[in-house]
């Protein structure tokens, strides 16, 4: 097992591009085709592979994370999150972000991130345009905990 200095080290020194969502593909909730998957012990990093990609998913992530206090019950965003808001935070946004440009449809996993993001890009024009207030409800009720649990029955 590695301790938690070690695995920060060591990850520091491998991902090169770190993934902002990567809680999101970790838990299987969510894919991207410029994630890359780095094992490092018993665990997983993500590192993207595109640049443009990155930067344009860290805009969308500090984004959301600006209109998250409610939908995490918070008063204020500290610059940490505990894993479960961060997972809420990750997962809910981008499951609002693809049922708000999908309309009706309400899937639960999102195939490719950097497709939504480019999507997001070409419809709204820009990220500060997205209807966040739909991303804000899909991360208010996402439950990944509710989820697994799911997975689990069938």
């Amino acid at each position: 097992m590695v301790d938690e200095e070690q695995f920060r080290r060591t990850r520091e020194q491998v991902v090169t591009l770190p993934c902002p969502f990567d809680k999101a593909i970790v838990s299987r909730v969510c894919g991207c085709r410029t994630a890359c998957t780095t094992n490092i012990g018993e665990r997983e990093a993500m590192n993207c592979s595109d640049e443009e990609a990155q930067l344009q998913c860290v805009a969308l992530l500090t984004q959301i994370r600006r209109r998250a206090n409610f939908a995490l019950g918070l008063t204020h965003m500290p610059s940490a999150l505990p894993h479960a808001k961060a997972v809420k935070l990750q997962c809910g946004g981008l499951l609002g972000l693809q049922h708000a440009l999908d309309g009706g449809d309400h899937p639960d996993r999102v195939s490719d991130i950097n497709g939504l993001v480019k999507r997001a890009l070409k419809r709204c024009g820009a990220l500060e345009n997205i209807p966040f207030e739909q991303l804000v409800r899909t991360m208010a009720q996402y439950d990944h905990r509710q989820r697994g649990s799911r997975r689990s029955k069938a």
